[in-house]
Protein backbone atom coordinates (compact mmCIF):
# COMPACT_ATOMS: atom_id res chain seq x y z
CA UNK A 1 0.00 0.00 0.00
CA UNK A 2 1.27 3.46 -0.89
CA UNK A 3 2.36 5.76 1.91
CA UNK A 4 2.33 9.53 1.68
CA UNK A 5 5.50 11.31 2.71
CA UNK A 6 4.31 14.64 4.09
CA UNK A 7 6.12 17.96 4.42
CA UNK A 8 7.36 17.84 8.02
CA UNK A 9 6.91 20.49 10.69
CA UNK A 10 10.51 20.90 11.81
CA UNK A 11 9.57 23.33 14.57
CA UNK A 12 6.39 24.07 16.51
CA UNK A 13 5.90 27.35 14.64
CA UNK A 14 6.72 26.09 11.14
CA UNK A 15 3.82 26.51 8.71
CA UNK A 16 5.69 26.17 5.41
CA UNK A 17 9.17 25.52 4.10
CA UNK A 18 11.31 25.06 1.02
CA UNK A 19 12.12 21.62 -0.32
CA UNK A 20 15.75 22.56 -0.93
CA UNK A 21 17.09 19.27 -2.29
CA UNK A 22 16.04 15.69 -2.87
CA UNK A 23 18.71 13.20 -1.79
CA UNK A 24 16.84 10.29 -3.42
CA UNK A 25 15.29 9.75 -6.83
CA UNK A 26 12.24 7.85 -8.00
CA UNK A 27 12.84 4.11 -7.79
CA UNK A 28 15.34 4.32 -4.90
CA UNK A 29 14.84 1.90 -2.03
CA UNK A 30 14.85 3.58 1.38
CA UNK A 31 14.79 2.29 4.94
CA UNK A 32 13.44 4.03 8.03
CA UNK A 33 16.02 6.60 9.11
CA UNK A 34 17.54 7.17 5.65
CA UNK A 35 17.93 10.87 4.81
CA UNK A 36 15.75 11.57 1.79
CA UNK A 37 15.61 15.37 1.50
CA UNK A 38 16.83 18.70 2.79
CA UNK A 39 14.10 21.01 4.06
CA UNK A 40 14.81 24.70 4.48
CA UNK A 41 12.93 26.89 6.92
CA UNK A 42 13.32 30.58 7.67
CA UNK A 43 15.80 29.60 10.40
CA UNK A 44 17.76 26.56 9.19
CA UNK A 45 18.23 23.81 6.64
CA UNK A 46 17.63 20.33 8.05
CA UNK A 47 17.80 16.80 6.75
CA UNK A 48 14.52 14.91 6.55
CA UNK A 49 14.50 11.16 7.21
CA UNK A 50 12.17 8.46 5.92
CA UNK A 51 9.94 7.04 8.64
CA UNK A 52 9.03 3.86 6.72
CA UNK A 53 10.82 1.53 4.36
CA UNK A 54 9.88 1.12 0.74
CA UNK A 55 10.56 2.42 -2.74
CA UNK A 56 10.30 6.08 -3.69
CA UNK A 57 7.43 5.79 -6.15
CA UNK A 58 6.95 9.42 -7.10
CA UNK A 59 8.39 12.77 -6.06
CA UNK A 60 5.34 15.06 -5.96
CA UNK A 61 7.13 18.33 -5.16
CA UNK A 62 10.04 19.50 -7.28
CA UNK A 63 13.40 20.30 -5.75
CA UNK A 64 13.67 24.00 -4.88
CA UNK A 65 9.91 24.53 -4.46
CA UNK A 66 9.25 27.28 -1.94
CA UNK A 67 6.30 27.83 0.41
CA UNK A 68 5.35 24.15 0.69
CA UNK A 69 2.73 23.95 3.45
CA UNK A 70 3.30 21.56 6.35
CA UNK A 71 1.50 18.20 5.88
CA UNK A 72 1.39 18.57 2.09
CA UNK A 73 2.29 15.27 0.37
CA UNK A 74 5.79 15.68 -1.09
CA UNK A 75 6.43 12.09 -2.22
CA UNK A 76 4.87 8.64 -2.37
CA UNK A 77 6.51 5.57 -0.87
CA UNK A 78 5.37 2.29 -2.46
CA UNK A 79 5.97 -1.39 -1.79
CA UNK A 80 7.80 -3.67 -4.20
CA UNK A 81 5.61 -4.41 -7.25
CA UNK A 82 3.12 -1.61 -6.59
CA UNK A 83 2.25 0.82 -9.43
CA UNK A 84 3.86 4.13 -8.46
CA UNK A 85 1.85 6.30 -10.88
CA UNK A 86 -1.52 4.95 -9.72
CA UNK A 87 -0.49 5.34 -6.09
CA UNK A 88 0.66 8.93 -6.71
CA UNK A 89 -2.61 9.76 -8.48
CA UNK A 90 -4.61 8.38 -5.55
CA UNK A 91 -2.55 10.39 -3.06
CA UNK A 92 -2.91 13.62 -5.05
CA UNK A 93 -6.65 13.08 -5.53
CA UNK A 94 -7.18 12.40 -1.83
CA UNK A 95 -5.16 15.48 -0.91
CA UNK A 96 -7.16 17.73 -3.27
CA UNK A 97 -10.49 16.39 -1.96
CA UNK A 98 -9.42 16.92 1.63
CA UNK A 99 -8.09 20.39 0.85
CA UNK A 100 -11.28 21.41 -1.00
CA UNK A 101 -13.52 20.14 1.79
CA UNK A 102 -11.50 22.01 4.39
CA UNK A 103 -11.38 25.29 2.45
CA UNK A 104 -14.60 25.66 0.49
CA UNK A 105 -17.16 23.21 1.75
CA UNK A 106 -19.02 24.36 4.82
CA UNK A 107 -21.63 21.91 6.07
CA UNK A 108 -25.09 23.19 6.86
CA UNK A 109 -25.45 24.00 10.53
CA UNK A 110 -27.68 21.62 12.45
CA UNK A 111 -31.10 22.90 13.39
CA UNK A 112 -31.01 24.61 16.72
CA UNK A 113 -32.33 22.48 19.53
CA UNK A 114 -35.16 23.97 21.53
CA UNK A 115 -33.88 25.90 24.50
CA UNK A 116 -34.09 23.96 27.73
CA UNK A 117 -35.99 25.46 30.61
CA UNK A 118 -33.61 27.45 32.74
CA UNK A 119 -33.07 26.06 36.18
CA UNK A 120 -32.55 28.49 39.04
CA UNK A 121 -28.89 29.08 39.75
CA UNK A 122 -27.62 28.89 43.29
CA UNK A 123 -25.03 31.55 44.08
CA UNK A 124 -22.16 30.13 46.07
CA UNK A 125 -19.61 32.20 47.99
CA UNK A 126 -16.22 31.17 46.64
CA UNK A 127 -14.13 33.14 49.12
CA UNK A 128 -12.03 30.77 51.25
CA UNK A 129 -12.68 30.54 54.97
CA UNK A 130 -9.64 32.20 56.51
CA UNK A 131 -9.51 32.64 60.26
CA UNK A 132 -9.34 36.20 61.56
CA UNK A 133 -5.82 37.43 62.24
CA UNK A 134 -4.16 35.20 59.63
CA UNK A 135 -1.33 37.07 57.95
CA UNK A 136 -1.35 36.82 54.17
CA UNK A 137 1.66 37.34 51.97
CA UNK A 138 2.23 37.09 48.26
CA UNK A 139 4.60 34.40 47.04
CA UNK A 140 6.05 33.68 43.61
CA UNK A 141 5.89 30.21 42.10
CA UNK A 142 9.65 30.00 42.48
CA UNK A 143 9.44 30.71 46.21
CA UNK A 144 6.61 28.22 46.67
CA UNK A 145 8.55 25.49 44.87
CA UNK A 146 11.71 26.26 46.79
CA UNK A 147 9.92 26.15 50.15
CA UNK A 148 8.04 22.96 49.29
CA UNK A 149 11.24 21.25 48.13
CA UNK A 150 13.07 22.33 51.28
CA UNK A 151 10.24 20.98 53.45
CA UNK A 152 10.24 17.64 51.63
CA UNK A 153 14.01 17.36 51.91
CA UNK A 154 13.90 18.06 55.64
CA UNK A 155 11.45 15.16 56.09
CA UNK A 156 13.63 12.66 54.19
CA UNK A 157 16.63 11.43 56.20
CA UNK A 158 18.36 10.24 53.03
CA UNK A 159 18.70 13.81 51.72
CA UNK A 160 22.05 15.39 52.44
CA UNK A 161 21.99 18.76 54.22
CA UNK A 162 23.62 20.50 51.28
CA UNK A 163 20.46 19.91 49.20
CA UNK A 164 18.43 21.85 51.74
CA UNK A 165 20.85 24.75 51.61
CA UNK A 166 20.75 24.80 47.82
CA UNK A 167 16.96 25.05 47.95
CA UNK A 168 17.07 27.83 50.56
CA UNK A 169 19.42 29.87 48.39
CA UNK A 170 17.25 29.48 45.27
CA UNK A 171 19.49 26.83 43.73
CA UNK A 172 18.14 25.00 40.72
CA UNK A 173 14.75 26.68 40.59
Amino acid sequence: MATEILMPALSPTMEEGTLAKWLVKEGDTVAAGDVIAEIETDKATMEFEAVDEGIIGKLLIAEGTQEVKVNTPIAVLVEDGEDADAAAANVEQAHHLTHEQGAGHHPEPAAAAPAAARAPVEVVDVAPDIPEGTKMRQMTVREALRDAMAEEMRKDERVFLMGEEVAEYQGAY
